[in-house]
């Protein structure tokens, strides 16, 4: 448990939390064992949440990826069927590890919150920067679609010779 507080800590104090959750918030710690204010802990139950958010679709659709790998199993030749790619699983163990580290230190700053102002609003808090973390990471997906899409039209159009319309 010590062990957990150090890691809550750190990223607290080297701002990673509010990178997410609260756009324009970069905190500089001394690192030290003194207690967080209201304000950080407020801040820290946010971006957590925020990071949270922003990892949770990408753990799911690898996941999901991999269920469709096992239940579909290509069947386009007679050679040996293709197992699951050992990346995909580790991107999906990579990402649920990395969900259950920001759930349980956003648990652990839920309740030194709770302990500090027993009336905190954890959770619009949380839902807020849950939901901002979900917009970003939603407009990050967007965008990389739509250089996708782009780049495979400008390859069409350079095999086939002209533009396509």
């Amino acid at each position: 448990m010590q062990e957990l507080s150090h890691a809550h800590e750190w990223l607290a104090g080297q701002g990673v939390i509010g990178l997410i959750g609260l756009v324009g918030f970069i905190g500089f710690g001394d690192g030290g064992d003194a207690p967080m204010s209201t304000e950080r802990l407020r801040q820290a139950v946010s971006g957590l949440g925020g990071l949270g958010g922003a990892l949770l679709l990408p753990m799911l659709s690898s996941w999901l990826r991999l269920l469709m790998q096992l239940i579909e199993p290509d069947h386009s030749g007679l050679g040996r069927q293709q197992r699951l790619s050992s990346l995909a699983v580790a991107r999906a163990l990579v990402l649920t590890l990395m969900l259950g580290f920001i759930a349980m230190n956003w648990q652990q700053a839920a309740s030194e919150l709770r302990q500090v102002q027993a009336e905190a609003p954890i959770f619009g808090a949380t839902l807020t920067g849950f939901a901002v973390g979900m917009m970003l990471w939603l407009l990050y997906a967007l965008g990389i679609a739509a250089l996708r899409a782009d780049w495979q039209r400008a390859r069409t159009s350079r095999r086939i010779g002209g533009l396509l319309r």
